[in-house]
């Protein structure tokens, strides 16, 4: 049982004119097609929530093996990303074979390089973390399926790589994502500012994804001074707010917010 973290307060808004997120409409996203409803999130007028450490108890999580470093191609890694397109377009919605029926949750990441992405997924998926850190080309892809009642739900996250090399496969991560996850190092503020050119682009190719805002290395961020804290609190919740974004703030390290960084099963579908 993991034990709970001491609450961290997060410092309240102030009132700054910099950084603001100019040329992005505070506009409603609309609903997602198959089932998967935005709630729209109030506490970025309240102050964020401290992050806890994820309940295991409340968590829908498959039985897996622990995978040796050199397996995770089988699980999505470094498989060739437009065959796993294909084989995700003509899987999702059908019966699988157990004649259970089988819904696909496909989940964008985008962002910088060096902030986490590929780590977030794999501790999600495999319930894991390697501190050997290995740079993303091009892009990863990973699923995780739970059963509930008498469905099959597989969450399918893709992970593009931050390099701008890799940005003309963006609409490979974006298109018919239910949602997106927009990424930055809360101890690097320029990738927290690189956020709106992610978000402009990734919304030119999936206007009814919903967006969430992460902040990622939250377990060394709490060790910046207060007015450090305080400063890119605020500029993130300005940002999620002008995206009409749930903002999270999370450490794969720690197991900080890990899961709830992640899209939840459709409500409809829950038991």
């Amino acid at each position: 049982m993991e034990t709970e973290i001491p609450p961290h307060e997060v410092p309240l808004p102030i009132q700054a004119q910099d950084d603001t997120m100019g040329g992005i409409e505070e506009s409603p996203h609309p609903g997602s097609s198959n089932g998967f409803h935005h709630q729209q999130s109030t506490s970025f007028d309240q102050g964020l929530a401290s992050p806890q450490r994820d309940d295991p108890s409340s968590r829908y999580t498959p039985p897996v093996q622990p995978a040796p470093p050199l397996s995770r191609p089988a699980s999505g890694l470094s498989n060739p990303a437009h065959q796993a397109y294909n084989d995700y377009r003509q899987g999702a919605g059908e019966p699988s074979s157990n004649g259970r029926n089988h819904v696909v949750i496909k989940v964008g990441m985008v962002g910088d390089a060096q902030i986490g992405k590929t780590s977030l997924m794999v501790k999600y998926v495999e319930g894991s973390w390697d501190e050997d850190y290995i740079q993303t080309l091009g892009v990863n892809f990973m699923e995780k399926t739970i059963s509930i009642r008498n469905t099959e739900i597989t969450f399918s996250i893709w992970d593009l790589g931050g390099q701008r090399e890799f940005v003309n496969m963006l609409p490979l991560v974006c298109n018919d994502a239910v949602a997106i996850l927009f990424m930055f190092d809360l101890t690097r503020k320029s990738t927290l500012n690189s956020i709106k050119e992610w978000y402009r682009q990734g919304r030119g190719f999936n206007k009814t994804a919903i967006p969430i805002l992460v902040g990622t290395k939250y377990d060394h961020f709490v060790n910046f001074p207060p007015q450090d804290q305080e400063e890119i609190s605020n500029q993130a919740r300005r940002f999620a707010k002008a995206m009409r974004a749930a903002l999270i703030f999370s450490s794969t390290s720690h197991s900080i917010n890990v899961q709830k960084a992640c899209p939840k099963v459709p409500p409809d579908i829950n038991p």
